[in-house]
């Protein structure tokens, strides 16, 4: 990859930022597709978020900004326009600097995680999901779960507040999908079990739910991707249930990000 004066700048935001698999999926990006273009990580803690955006409204080769945790949230209120999935979650998990210095929003992450999910041979049509994690990526999963037309999605959150606002949102919808509170415990009708929470990032963390009543032939997915192998995706494969890895989600959204970023066709 070359570096020069007409390379676009893409920066990835977020707090922390060690784990984030972005720059090397992009970049990887950029050099197949001959975009002169590169993605460097910044660590922007939550208090520093606005001034970070603000600032960077004035650099006119910055392509753009994709947003990970825990800022798509707080990061959607800086954003003059908003794609559908964006207002529908109300987080970003990608930002655009357009020419004059505002910024349009978009996110991708529940497209991306169902388009992971079809690709790897798990269709969620019609299944039972137990979703534990309601910010910014859990909303946005959400969302694209019930587009994708599951039977039913149960929340769960230990932030009370985020996980109201998602149920009525998702209950604004008027589909069909049945939405119920849950406790973080997987049991026999689920289908599909998701860790939408950082619980996982770190070596000491507790698992973030409980698989002892599982399905044995359900699918358990984790939003995170590094480490690769967090501890529910260690114990769900110990208890002989399928697994499926963040990197998925990213892996099948990147491109769709980088087109909306106008950085490839």
């Amino acid at each position: 990859m070359q570096i020069d004066g007409e390379t676009k700048i893409v920066a990835i935001v977020g707090d922390p930022i060690a784990q984030a698999k972005s720059p090397e999926l992009f970049n990887a990006l950029f050099e197949r597709c001959e975009a002169n273009a590169v993605l460097i990580p910044l660590h922007v803690p939550p208090a520093e978020l606005g001034a970070v955006l603000e600032g960077m409204r004035g650099i006119a080769n910055l392509a753009g900004v994709v947003v990970t945790v825990p800022h798509k949230i707080a990061a959607a209120a800086y954003a003059t326009d908003l794609s559908d999935s964006a207002r529908q979650t109300g987080g970003v998990n990608c930002l655009r600097r357009e020419v004059d210095g505002t910024w349009s929003g978009a996110m991708f992450d529940g497209s991306g995680f169902v388009k992971g999910l079809d690709a790897c041979g798990h269709a969620v049509h019609n299944k039972s999901v137990l979703l534990v994690g309601t910010g910014g990526a859990g909303a946005g999963v959400a969302h694209a779960l019930v587009d994708a037309g599951v039977a039913s999605l149960d929340l769960f959150d230990t932030n009370t507040e985020s996980l109201q606002r998602l149920e009525d949102a998702l209950r604004s919808r008027r589909g069909t999908t049945l939405i119920r509170r849950s406790m973080p415990s997987a049991h026999a009708a689920h289908d599909l079990i998701v860790n939408a929470t950082p619980c996982g990032m770190s070596a000491g963390d507790p698992l973030p739910i409980d698989l002892t009543g599982a399905n044995p032939d359900a699918v358990v997915a984790d939003l995170i991707m590094k480490p690769t192998q967090t501890r529910l995706l260690e114990d769900a494969e110990a208890r002989g249930l399928t697994t499926h890895l963040g990197r998925h989600l990213l892996e099948n959204s990147v491109e769709t990000m980088a087109t909306f970023l106008r950085l490839v066709p």
